[in-house]
C-alpha cells in the first residue's frame, strides 16, 4: 500500500455539530474521533466563503496508474492512495456512502475502499466515527462486473457473465461490507448485458431468453430476498426487448426498452408492469432510452436516448423532450449527467465543456444556469459525482488534472482543486443526514 498522509487541523462543523479534531497518523493506525452530531445536510447546503468549509471525502481513480486516491474536502489534500488491479476503474458510493466501490470490468474484480466515515447504530441514535481510509480485504469476483445501482440502504452489482458462464447479482449494504460479506446472491440462467435494482427485499432483474439474438435481455423478473439468497416471484408478461438502463424509487421501478420504458408499480395485489411508449421523435432505428436517472424525493425521472433527454411523466404516461442545449453548445454530446441532492435540479456536462442546470418545477422545467467549466477536452472524458447532503457537484477534468466543485443551487463554480494525477472516476463519501441502519 502506498499511502500519502497529511496532518489535518480541526474539522469545522455546522452550527448543529460540535467541533472535533482529527489527526491522520501513520499507515496501520486507526485513530477515531466520535462525533455526537455529524455534519449534516439540509437547509441550503451552502458555504461561499474562502475557507471552503465542506465535509466529506472524494475518492478518485486515475487514468495514469492503478491508484485510487482519497481527498479530504475540508483541507483539500490527498490523505491516502491505494493500489487497485488496473487504471481507470469506475467508482461508486456504497448505499450509506461509507465505502467506495471500484468496478474493474475487464479484470472481473470489485474492490472496496473504506472512506473512514463509520456510523455505528445505538438504539434510536448513531455514534459517528472518523478513521483513516483503508482498502478492505473483501472483494467480489466474476465475469464482467458492469452495472451497480443502489437505493436507500442496499445496492446490487450485476455481473454480465460470458458464454458458458451465467450472469449473477451480488446484493450488499454498508453493514455487510463492514463484515466482509454480501447480503445475498443470485445466479441467472445465462449470460446477458443486464441490470438489477434492489428495493428492500425485492430484487428486480433482467432476464434473457435463450432464443434472443445478442446479449441484451428481453424480460424483467422480480425475486424476494430470504437470508443469503433470492427466491423467484414472477416474470412480467410485458416484454422489454433490448433492455438497457434502469432506475428505482419508492414508487416506481423502470427499465429502458427498445420501444419505451417498462414501468413497474406495486399495490396490495402485487406488482404490475406497463410500457411507457416512446414518443414519435424516438424510433428503434435511430435511438432508444438506454439510461434512466431518478430521484426519490421528487419522483422525477429523466431518460437519455442517445444524447437527447426526456422528462418521463410516469403518472401521465408520456415523455417530454428537454431542450437543454444553447447556442454555444448546439452540437454537444452528453458526457455525464445526474440529479442534485434534493432532486429538483438536473446537471448535464457536455462535450464542449459546458454544464447546463435544468430546474424542474411542478408542471414545467426551465434552464436555470449554463456555464463553461472545462476549457479543453482531452483524450479522456470528464466524469461527475454529486453530494447527497448539499448542492455540490464534483467534476473531474482529466486534462487539467483538477476537480471542479459547482454549486448547483446558485450555478456557481465554487472551487477548483489541483491534483497530481489525471482523474478518472470520482465519488463522494461522508456522513448523511439520516441513517436508517437497515442491515
Amino acid at each position: 500500500m502506498n499511502m500519502k498522509l497529511t496532518t489535518l487541523p480541526a474539522i469545522k462543523m455546522s452550527a448543529l455539530a460540535v467541533a472535533a479534531a482529527l489527526t491522520l497518523s501513520a499507515c496501520g493506525e486507526n485513530l477515531s474521533v466520535e462525533l455526537t452530531n455529524p455534519p449534516v445536510g439540509g437547509g441550503d447546503g451552502h458555504d461561499h466563503g474562502d475557507d471552503h468549509d465542506r465535509s466529506g471525502r472524494l475518492v478518485f481513480t486515475s487514468h495514469d496508474s492503478d491508484h485510487a486516491y482519497v481527498l479530504d474536502l475540508h483541507d483539500e489534500v490527498i490523505i491516502a492512495d491505494f493500489h487497485l488491479t488496473g487504471p481507470a476503474a469506475r467508482i461508486y458510493p456504497s448505499p450509506g456512502y461509507r465505502y467506495a466501490i471500484a468496478i474493474e470490468r475487464s479484470a472481473g474484480v470489485v474492490s472496496f475502499i473504506d472512506s473512514g466515515f463509520e456510523t455505528e447504530a445505538h438504539g434510536d441514535h448513531g455514534h459517528y466515527h472518523e478513521h483513516d481510509p483503508s482498502l478492505i480485504d473483501f472483494q467480489l469476483f466474476g465475469e464482467l462486473p458492469t452495472h451497480y445501482d443502489w437505493f436507500e440502504t442496499r445496492g446490487a452489482v450485476f455481473f454480465d457473465g460470458v458464454s458458458g458462464v451465467p450472469a449473477k447479482v451480488d446484493a450488499l449494504s454498508d453493514h455487510s461490507l463492514s463484515e466482509g460479506r454480501v447480503l445475498a446472491s443470485l445466479e441467472l440462467e445465462r449470460n446477458q448485458h443486464g441490470a438489477a435494482e434492489i428495493r428492500g427485499n425485492d430484487l428486480f432483474v433482467s432476464y434473457r431468453s435463450a432464443d434472443v439474438d445478442g446479449v441484451l435481455p428481453d424480460f424483467v423478473e422480480v425475486y424476494e430476498r430470504h437470508s443469503d439468497h433470492f427466491d423467484f416471484v414472477q416474470r412480467f408478461e410485458e416484454p422489454c426487448l433490448g433492455l438497457h438502463g434502469s432506475a428505482v424509487t419508492s414508487v416506481y421501478v423502470t427499465f429502458g426498452c427498445r420501444d419505451g420504458v417498462l414501468v413497474i408499480t406495486e399495490d396490495d395485489a402485487g406488482f404490475t408492469a406497463a410500457k411507457l411508449a416512446n414518443p414519435a421523435s424516438i424510433t428503434e432505428a435511430n435511438s432508444r432510452v438506454g439510461t434512466i436517472y431518478a430521484h426519490d424525493n421528487t419522483q422525477n425521472f429523466v431518460g437519455r436516448a442517445g444524447h437527447e433527454l426526456y422528462w418521463l411523466h410516469l403518472d401521465d404516461g408520456d415523455m417530454h423532450h428537454i431542450e437543454w442545449r444553447g447556442e454555444e453548445n448546439a452540437d454537444a454530446h452528453i458526457h455525464a449527467a445526474g440529479f442534485n441532492y434534493s432532486g429538483n435540479r438536473f446537471a448535464i456536462l457536455d462535450s464542449t465543456g459546458h454544464l447546463t442546470i435544468v430546474r424542474f418545477r411542478t408542471d414545467h422545467y426551465e434552464i436555470q444556469s449554463e456555464m463553461h467549466v472545462i476549457d479543453e477536452m482531452g483524450e479522456h472524458a470528464p466524469t461527475m459525482a454529486f453530494s447527497p447532503i448539499s448542492h455540490d457537484a464534483f467534476i473531474t477534468d482529466p486534462l487539467a488534472q483538477e476537480v471542479i466543485i459547482v454549486d448547483l443551487h446558485d450555478g456557481l463554480v465554487e472551487d477548483r482543486i489541483s491534483l497530481e494525477f489525471s482523474p478518472a472516476g470520482v465519488s463522494w463519501h461522508g456522513f448523511l443526514e439520516e441513517d436508517d441502519h437497515n442491515h
